[in-house]
């Protein structure tokens, strides 16, 4: 408990943002005294995110990132509590990079890396000088390199990576409100068997030409390449919840045999038998009528709202997609077919109680 003692609580840095980090907090406690809304309560991030950020405006930028790790993009885009902020971090599924390579004018930032079971992204930040403009059609060559401890993702030989998909372009999700003309950002992500960890790999990532996508052709802007090299952290790996409940998947009673979930992914594994009857009806029928939605069972999957213990229904925003795609995998031998994607938003693994399938409006309470 701190008990408002602000003195020695910023980290090694220059004297004079001590200071003004240490002032600017006084004036923070004695406005929320006056204000009689802060009672001795515990010394929370946002009072530090605050200081933190009226010391940037002033000029010292040198360890925000020190109090603070999520940037403005990650906040927007997975909407996490203050609680999840400190714990994705702390079980590396977030990583701060900040490496920047400058290449004939353009500042390509490598900020961050979101990586979980199944994919990992990287968020750029691209940066020109006044002669180089770019617009939304601004990418880089398709061919994205991605090196694994060394190893090419798509190799020649059959020894290569098993990967599902790589690709990089700009974040839809910041292109309305944050980009101009000499500012863009980007994200390269890769998509992989589920079956392999990243944890703990090095990965390399090179952007290469910075290009003009037209109607029929590309130009390129600035040709070079932008290399970056990072050594990711050990994931957890996710919770298991032992469901063994049937669900009406749109006409279809399909026994869910649990349910693998982190606060960014899940993964439902289904009764094989069970689940394969919808293939087989669509091989049969060409038209649907009754309670069969003429979908395949990915799309009856579909989660658009999660229940808590307590009773709270968080609302996922599925305009904006998942951090990663999804896909089925029809596991014959051990008797299940799983489905699995991911989260648009973070998820509060722990008090987890129901999850709904809003295609064919169902829910299913995982948890007793």
């Amino acid at each position: 408990m701190l008990e408002n003692k602000w003195n020695n609580i910023a980290p090694e840095v220059p004297q004079d943002f001590h200071e003004k980090f240490e002032e600017t907090l006084r004036h923070i406690e004695q406005a929320d005294a006056v204000d009689k809304k802060y009672k001795r309560k515990r010394f929370s991030g946002r009072l530090l995110i605050a200081a933190a950020v009226i010391c940037t405006g002033m000029g010292v930028t040198v360890a925000a990132k020190e109090f603070f790790k999520w940037n403005d993009h990650l906040l927007k885009r997975l909407e996490p509590s203050e609680e999840q902020q400190e714990t994705m971090q702390e079980s590396n599924y977030i990583q701060n990079i900040d490496q920047s390579v400058t290449q004939k004018g353009v500042t390509v930032t490598l900020t961050d890396s979101i990586q979980d079971q199944g994919f990992l992204y990287a968020f750029f930040e691209v940066k020109t000088e006044d002669s180089i403009s770019m617009t939304d059609h601004t990418s880089f060559e398709e061919i994205t390199h991605f090196k694994i401890d060394g190893k090419e993702v798509y190799a020649v030989d059959d020894n290569r990576f098993g990967s599902f998909n790589t690709g990089v372009g700009q974040d839809m999700l910041l292109k309305t409100d944050q980009n101009s003309t000499h500012l863009k950002y980007f994200n390269a992500c890769i998509s992989y068997d589920g079956d392999y960890d990243l944890s703990n790999k090095t990965v390399e990532i090179t952007l290469k030409n910075l290009t003009e996508e037209g109607d029929y052709d590309t130009t390129v802007i600035t040709d070079g390449t932008w290399d970056f090299k990072w050594t990711l952290g050990a994931v957890k790996p996710p919770t298991t919840l032992e469901v063994n409940r049937k669900c009406d998947f749109g006409g279809y009673e399909i026994t869910v045999k649990k349910m693998e979930v982190t606060p960014l992914l899940w993964s439902l594994y289904l009764d094989y038998d069970e689940a394969m009857k919808v293939y087989e009806d669509e091989k049969n029928k060409f038209e649907y009528t009754g309670t069969d939605y003429g979908m395949d069972l990915y799309a009856r999957t579909s989660i658009d709202q999660v229940r808590y213990k307590d009773g709270t229904v968080l609302t996922l925003d599925r305009t904006m997609g998942g951090i990663a795609g999804g896909g089925e995998k029809q596991d014959k031998e051990n008797g299940v077919m799983i489905i699995r994607n991911s989260f648009p938003q973070l998820v509060d693994v722990d008090n987890l109680q129901a999850v709904h399938f809003g295609n064919i409006d169902q829910w299913l309470e995982v948890r007793e």
